[in-house]
Parts: structure tokens; sequence; C-alpha cells
């Protein structure tokens, strides 16, 4: 990574090519420092086989440092701080394509001024000349800080271009030419990105009934955009259909939420407004084709303050829609609907729910987050973090325990405003949130539903036996009258679930389905288990415990008979400890690390990286000392 002081920071990646695990090697790479504002970029310049480097920067040139090592141990040699004399201007960012396919890479040069400068080189793979074309390829103008790439991202054998620039939109240009010709439009100068202008608030609902989320937005100017998914699978595919949706306008600060608030079958919409008053509009057409009357006055009975955040659920178990407020001192109105789900009734419970006070700008969100079978609170605020309370009571009595004011360790900068929705039909909650500068952040949950199975003494069922897991999160749990026992709610990652940790653990990674049944017969010795759970592949597991202190347990298998090494390596990537180096036959492998280096001192608390080294691979795992 280049920077704005003109050095280049180099991370090495200490997982694998699937799962990376990015080490901060050195802030400054191979001393390199060009001044301001450095823009690196590698390319087997000639034909060598191995990477050499270019660095943009400043005033424009290109710095060249050419590649003297291998491509395993690279050696950089500066060859020139002014490349061919080449010279943009102002801020040189470039990147290498053989943009007509003749067999050696052309240089594209993003600049200050948003242009893109185009130098085709007339030489060839091992010695290239280049010819400058055009300061300003295809007419384009982004604005300013031009960074172009290329991509053959519709995989139809050509480049096409993407380019950055200052403002942070990217620019998508598609190659309707050849490989050997390029032809480029136009189609977004957002790419991947909805511009919904300042305070975005969003709310999702199948507004059109066909099984899909729908996006509406309000924002700074009180409007409400629309955004309808015209995809056939749950991946995000909005088109705008209006920014002024229903020409709604609900003066400034606009924040829309959906609710079948009488109970017809189709999505009715509150509005908070900057006032401090709800807007209602009644949905009078269908769950297919949406029509609004506004019923005015409503909701005026609301005194909640000003910057109004309605949002709706049925908190009691009672089978209506309670209501709650968030506003602009940070805390939550509840309104318990004593009516029906047909015709409401609106009774102030508490202006200080849970006594939950977020500062300022409160936007509050409901979803099972723990899948226990009763509504978790997800709270927005003006920092932009989330605040997370769990409701440790139950569908039909809440009772709230804060959790965190930094959920996921999520920050959008300034006024988040979250909402929960199952956007990819995969039976668990995702979250988008919106933010102060018009931004949507969205995170997809990578949550498996449950690890589920039964101990079994043979034949009979063992109650209140102990079962165990290992691995992303920690935790047991014991089995109930008929054997069964079941852990919910895990995030999406490596796991190992054992009767016994001196014997067997059933390990796995990555996890491919929403739930995993895992039998037990008693204590289950490795020799006991079935064939078809033993790994047929080369695997280190997780760690157990994790984070540990002072000891932890590391687990392997080996398919086959091998020289292997495991060694313990720090953030730095510098080696701790050496734990075993040898041959070793097929089988199942545990070996014991108490927290010291090769010294035979105790290690720091910090994260540190196991690597397993044989002839079939590596894998590292990642572990946490906490003293």
């Amino acid at each position: 990574m280049g920077n704005k002081d003109g050095k280049v920071s180099f991370f090495r990646n200490e997982g694998d090519i699937n799962s990376p695990i990015w080490v901060q090697i050195t802030d400054f790479y191979n001393s390199i420092d060009v001044g301001l504002e450095s823009a690196p970029v590698f390319a087997d310049i000639d034909a060598d086989s191995d990477l050499d480097l270019f660095v943009g920067k400043e005033d424009g040139t290109l710095s060249f440092y050419r590649n003297d090592g291998t491509k395993e141990t690279p050696s950089w040699y500066l060859v020139s701080e002014n490349y061919d004399s080449i010279d943009v201007g102002a801020k040189s960012i470039p990147t290498f394509v053989d943009i007509d396919a003749d067999g050696d890479f052309d240089l594209f040069l993003g600049e200050e001024y948003g242009n893109v400068n185009f130098y085709r080189n007339t030489g060839n793979d091992t010695l290239p000349q280049w010819d400058p074309i055009t300061a300003y390829y295809n007419s384009i103008d982004v604005g300013r800080r031009s960074s172009p790439v290329f991509a053959d991202i519709d995989d139809d054998s050509d480049f096409d271009l993407f380019i950055g620039q200052d403002e942070g939109q990217v620019f998508f240009y598609k190659n309707d030419g050849t490989i050997y010709l390029p032809d480029w439009r136009l189609l977004n100068e957002s790419y991947l990105f909805v511009d919904l202008g300042s305070y975005s608030r969003p709310a999702l609902v199948d507004i059109d009934s066909d099984d899909d989320a729908d996006l509406f937005v309000g924002e700074y100017d009180g409007n409400i955009g629309f955004y309808q998914n015209q995809a056939t699978v749950p991946i995000p595919s909005w088109s705008m259909i209006t920014e002024n949706y229903f020409a709604i306008h609900a003066d400034n600060y606009s924040a829309p939420t959906f609710a079948d608030i009488d109970g017809d079958g189709d999505p009715d919409l509150f509005i908070g407004r900057k006032d401090g008053t709800i807007d209602f509009y009644e949905n009078i057409g269908t769950a297919e084709s949406a029509f609004w009357n506004l019923i005015p006055g409503e909701y005026d009975f609301l005194d909640v303050g000003t910057y109004v955040s309605p949002t709706f659920v049925d908190i009691d178990g009672d089978f209506d829609l309670d209501m709650f407020v968030g506003q602009i001192y940070g805390k939550i109105y509840f309104y318990r609907n004593d009516g029906t789900y047909q015709l409401p009734s609106w009774p102030l419970v508490s202006d200080n729910f849970e006594s939950i006070d977020v500062g300022w700008y409160s936007v509050p969100t409901f979803g099972d987050m723990d899948s226990d079978g009763d509504y978790d609170l997800l709270v927005g605020n003006e920092e932009g973090r989330i605040s997370f309370y769990q409701n440790e009571g139950t569908a039909q009595a809440f009772s709230f325990l804060f959790n965190t004011d930094s959920f996921d360790s999520i920050d959008v900068g300034k006024r988040s405003s979250p909402v929960l929705c199952d956007f990819d039909l995969d039976n668990d909650l995702d979250l988008f949130v919106g933010e102060s500068k018009g931004g949507l952040h969205y995170y997809k949950n990578l949550t498996l539903n449950s690890i589920r199975g039964k101990v079994t003494d043979q034949t009979t069922p063992l109650e209140n036996a102990v079962v165990y897991l290992s691995g992303d999160k920690e935790d047991s749990t014991f089995t109930d009258s008929s054997g069964n026992y079941a852990f919910v709610g895990l995030p999406l990652g490596n796991y190992c679930v054992f009767r016994d940790p001196a014997t067997f653990q059933y390990c796995f990674s990555p996890l491919d389905s929403d739930t995993f049944e895992i039998n037990f017969v008693g204590f289950t010795h490795v020799d006991e288990f079935s064939e078809q759970n033993i790994p047929q592949h080369f695997r280190l597991f997780p760690n157990y415990p994790n984070p540990f202190n002072p000891v932890t347990n590391i687990t392997y298998f080996l398919p086959a008979d091998a020289e292997i090494k495991l060694i313990i390596y720090n953030l730095k990537g510098e080696k701790v400890k050496e734990l075993t180096h040898g041959f070793q036959t097929r089988g199942w492998r545990k070996v014991i690390w108490d927290g010291k280096n090769s010294q035979g001192k105790k290690v720091s608390s910090g994260i540190y990286f196991c690597k397993l080294q044989a002839n079939q691979g590596c894998e590292i795992i990642r572990m946490v000392l906490l003293k």
C-alpha cells in the first residue's frame, strides 16, 4: 500500500488463497520513499518471470525498481526516479495491461485532474518502448485524482475499465469492443454504490410481493427514494424507480418504516419527521401493488421531541404490533398496543424504555439476534456506532441487558441508522446501516443456525451429558432427556465439537451448511468414530481453548505419513517457538502450547499464529493469548 507520506507498507498473507490473514511486516518497505503520495503497482516488465515495481508519486513522474532477485525472493534495484521521462503533471497513479493483445504491457496513468494518460508499448515484452498516445484517453474525466484499473469483470475475454476518483466514486466502463480493439461504454458513475443524498434512513420491505426485499430511503430533503429489487436470486440488484416515491414529502430528515398495522395483509407506511410527528400512509392497494392514502393527524398524540425514528414489533407476544420511537436525546419511547392487530390503541408506557440512552439521535431496530425466540435490540446513534441490547427475557416478557455500545465494531462515521432484514433469505438477519453522508452499509450475517446432535450409550439416550464447542465461539451445553443437544446462533467459521477434549474432536471448516448434525456414542474415542467423519485432507484445526491462558491444545490430522513442522509466530511474523519438527505417521495429533517462547519465557498477551507445514501443504490458525 502506498500512502500520503510517499512510503510503501507491506502486508504479508499468512493465511491462504481463500482465507487471507494480513500481517503487517513493515510500513517502510525496502526503504522506499518517493516524497509524497506513493502509488505502487507490480508488473513483470522485462518478462523474466518475476515482478518489477513502479511507484507513482506527487510530482507526476514514476520511480522504477527492477527485481534483480527471484519470484520468491525479490531484490529491488532503483533504476530510475523519472522512468522514461514520463510526467503526467501531478499525482501519477500507474497501471499496466496488455490493452491491444500484442503480448506486452501497455501503460495507463491516472492523475490529479481526473484524466487518464495512455502510453502504448511499441517495443516488446522484454524491452518496452513507450509511445504517448493521449493524455485524455477516451475523453475520460472523473473529476480529480483518477485511479484506473482493468479487469475482465463480465468474463467475455476482454478487459473492462474501472476508475476511482477523489470523492470515492468508481466509474465503470464496459468494453463493448474486442480484446484487440476496445470500445468503451460508460455504464455507471457509482459502481456498486447507491447515492442516497445525505442522512440516509433505509427501510426494507417486500413492496411488490415477489419474495425479495425492496429498498426505501429517507434523507435530508424529506423525500423517499425507492429502489426496486429486480434480482431473481437473493443478491442485491436494485434499480432506482424514483427519488420521490409517490411525491411524498415529510419535512427534512424523513425516517420511513413499514408495518401492516391494520392486519389486511399489506404493509403500511410510517414516516418519522424532524418536527417530532409521524406521517401515516395507509396502504389501500394490495400486497403486490401499493397505493397510499395519507391519514392526517392519526399520530399527532406523539410527544417525543424531534428527529422521530419509529419502528414496530410485537414485544409482548400478544399478536399485535407495539411501537418504539427513537428521538434526538438518545432515548426510546415505548407505546404498547392495547388495541388489536386490526385496530391499535397506543398508551405511552415509558418515555425512557429500559433506561436506554445512546447519547443523541437514537434509531432502534429489533430482531432475534441470538436465535432464542425473542426480540433483541440494536440502536444507532449520533457517533455512527450501534448499541446492542440482548433480550434476556422471553417473547412475552422482555428484559433487555446492555451488551455493547460498539456492535460488531461497526462505525459508519456519524448518525448510524440500522435496520435488520433477512436480505439473502438464508433464515438469519442481515444488517443495513444508513449514515450522515448518504451511504448505505450492508453487513451480511455469516451465522450458522445450529450444530445439533444426540448423545447415546449405544441405544439409550444420555441425559445431562456435556458436549463442548471450540473454535470461533467457545461454549458447552448439556443434553436433554432425549439425549439431544444444540448450539445455536453461531458465526460462520471453524469449529470442533467433542465430548472429551482429551480424546476425539469432530472439527470442520469452512462451514457449508446452515445446520450440522453430529452424534456421539458415549465418549467416542478416535477408533470408535465412523470413517465418514474423519477428514479426507491435511487439516490444522482451531485450538482449544481460544482465547487461552496460559495453555491451549492444537489438533491436526495427517491423511498420510509426512515430514511436518508446527511453528508459532507473533503478529510481526517472527518465530516464537517450534512446537514439533520431524516425520509423523498418518492420523490425529494433539500438541499443547504453554504460552512460552523457545527460550522458555512466557510471551505477552496478544494474537499469535500457528502454522502447520507438511508436504501436503500448509495451514494457519489464529490464536489469542489473554492474561
